[in-house]
């Protein structure tokens, strides 16, 4: 064969895979939003896809129904003051961590790393245990030491879900804000120095003006991260009757009575969407200005720190005290999980503490069935949206046509995509089908919706390598996939482990997709412990809680400290 046949050869062979994946990427993100669109203007009462019938009635309602303002208002206040303390306890962290000579930084960076892999829903429940007006710990003791008739802190409040939630979403937003305080060159502060500027002067007028443009990134993304919540909004907000918009879409589709209302909750889905692109709109925009205030010009300089002097054990308390706090409810479900029933903790009870209700959870058929479809989520999950990641991040950078641009633009569509909205148009789309009720549709859910995290990664690792290196492969005679499987993909391996183990980490704590598409064919960890802990089952659910923590770090954090090692090895 000639040597331009063999070049059209491969470019056929390319342009098939190219193909194959731009509908693989279309049907896994337009899919479902096209037909949840299509049920917001189906009449009330019909199940998607049955009627050709086009009504704006659902529409109608949402505007009408005063509760429409009440669950705007919430879930703006929610995420206002949600974003606004979590934002700044991180970059305080941050700042401490990456520009003083705190010590005990490697440690605050690893807790803060490992923290992310704590499911939400774990630390709901285990703040539940701590405030609830009851029993709750806190409550007890303020009752005992300081003889109040009322429980002084109430749970069941908007200032307590926003607490807790800013509470959860700080290492999220420290791991954002240090990178950007990471790569400010010192030169600028020192130069404002040099000129008689303040330490306090040098920072309000030359370091918070560069940090400007990266911390509205941030917030915006906080923002829409929060918007997006369902896990502590369903556990904590319903019982204080703090409906925001991803309960709403939830419930309206997943009632505890009554039939179903796709259309109602697609047409708020579809309200939340909106929201939602706005907000990212609102990213992209901060991040392109961002671009401007870039001071990085070569790798030809380290950060200088502030020494803190006598302030510097004091500051690394603050920041253990924040650890400190968020250990609290993990140590409250510890406690209530050594029990057959929950007890105040006190040290005279620990005579009777034992291990039974995690033999009896590990026991549990349904907790090991549970256990084998989370495994099974988990790894389908990660694999597949790191292989379509590659595969984005490929034909994006290396193929050199407009259809990869495509394909890289609808994989990064699901962030603007709420999870509740997303799983919704799913549950839609296969409800008919025989994929309804099977893990099949727990991946299929985690796959469209992280896919874009993986393809961002691929598409940033995949940028770093030379052009040269794979258009030498192709020159020996290669074809695209030895190229892209035996020189692109070894070089990035860390990046795609990185990605690998954010994907299972996300899907082994996530509940919204489980606890909407649940059957008892398909139960996960997260579900099952949602029903143990709703039965209730309170030893069992604490346990169990115990267990996925445990599990997930187990996992998460040797394979990140490869990874880390990994990217930062010379070469």
């Amino acid at each position: 064969m000639t040597r331009a046949g063999t070049l059209s050869r491969r470019l056929t062979q390319q342009n098939v895979a190219l193909a194959l994946l731009l509908l693989l990427v279309g049907v896994l993100v337009l899919g479902p939003l096209l037909v949840l669109v299509r049920t917001s203007f189906a009449p009330a009462g019909t199940a998607p896809l049955e009627t050709t019938v086009v009504t704006l009635d659902n529409y109608r309602a949402m505007l009408a129904s005063p509760d429409t303002l009440v669950l705007l208002r919430n879930t703006l206040v929610y995420a206002v003051g949600s974003v606004t303390i979590a934002v700044a306890l991180a970059t305080a962290v941050a700042w401490l961590t990456e520009r003083t000579d705190m010590p005990g930084q490697v440690l605050v960076r690893i807790l803060m790393f490992s923290w992310m892999a704590v499911p939400p829903l774990v630390l709901g429940f285990g703040w539940i245990l701590l405030i609830n007006p009851g029993q709750g710990l806190l409550n007890v003791w303020a009752r005992a030491w300081f003889g109040a008739t009322d429980a002084p802190f109430t749970l069941y409040s908007m200032w307590t879900l926003i607490v807790i939630t800013a509470l959860a979403a700080v290492p999220t937003a420290f791991v954002m804000v240090s990178g950007l305080l990471r790569n400010i060159d010192p030169q600028l502060e020192q130069a404002g120095k040099v000129l008689g500027g303040s330490a306090w002067s040098v920072v309000r007028r030359i370091t918070l003006p560069l940090l400007t443009p990266g911390i509205l990134s941030v917030v915006i993304y906080m923002f829409m991260a929060v918007v997006q919540t369902f896990d502590l909004p369903l556990i904590i907000g319903l019982t204080a009757r703090i409906p925001v918009l991803s309960t709403r879409v939830y419930l309206l589709s997943s009632p505890d009575r009554g039939i179903p209302n796709y259309g109602l909750s697609s047409t708020f889905g579809i309200f939340l969407l909106l929201l939602a692109s706005l907000l990212m709109w609102g990213y992209l925009h901060a991040t392109r200005v961002g671009e401007r205030f870039r001071v990085v010009t070569g790798k030809g300089f380290r950060p200088r720190r502030l020494v803190l002097g006598p302030w510097r054990w004091p500051a690394l308390g603050g920041v253990m005290l924040y650890f400190l706090v968020m250990l609290m409810p993990l140590l409250m479900l510890f406690w209530a999980s050594l029990f057959p029933v929950y007890r105040t903790p006190s040290l005279d009870l620990l005579a009777g503490a034992s291990f039974a209700s995690y033999a009896k959870a590990i026991g549990s058929s349904m907790v090991q069935r549970a256990a084998l479809n989370t495994v099974l989520l988990v790894v389908l999950s990660g694999t597949i949206v790191m292989a379509l990641a590659a595969l984005v991040g490929w034909f994006s950078v290396r193929g050199g046509r407009r259809i990869g641009r495509i394909v890289d633009i609808l994989s990064f569509a699901p962030t603007a995509i709420p999870p509740v909205v997303m799983v919704v148009a799913i549950l839609l789309l296969y409800l008919r089908t025989p994929l309804y009720g099977t893990i099949a549709i727990l991946v299929i859910g985690h796959v469209s919706i992280y896919l874009a995290f993986g393809a961002r990664t691929m598409v940033a690792a995949i940028m770093q390598i030379h052009k040269e290196l794979g258009d030498a492969a192709l020159t020996s005679g290669a074809s695209w996939l030895t190229s892209m499987r035996r020189i692109t993909l070894p070089l990035v391996w860390p990046h795609m482990l990185n990605g690998w183990l954010w994907v299972v980490a996300h899907s082994a704590r996530d509940l919204t997709i489980p606890l909407t598409l649940m059957t008892a064919s398909n139960m996960v960890i997260a579900s099952a412990l949602w029903m143990m802990w709703d039965f209730p089952d309170l030893p069992g659910a604490a346990a169990l809680s115990m267990l996925l923590v445990l599990g997930s770090l187990l996992l998460v954090v040797p394979l990140q400290i490869v990874a880390g090692r990994a990217t930062a090895a010379p070469g």
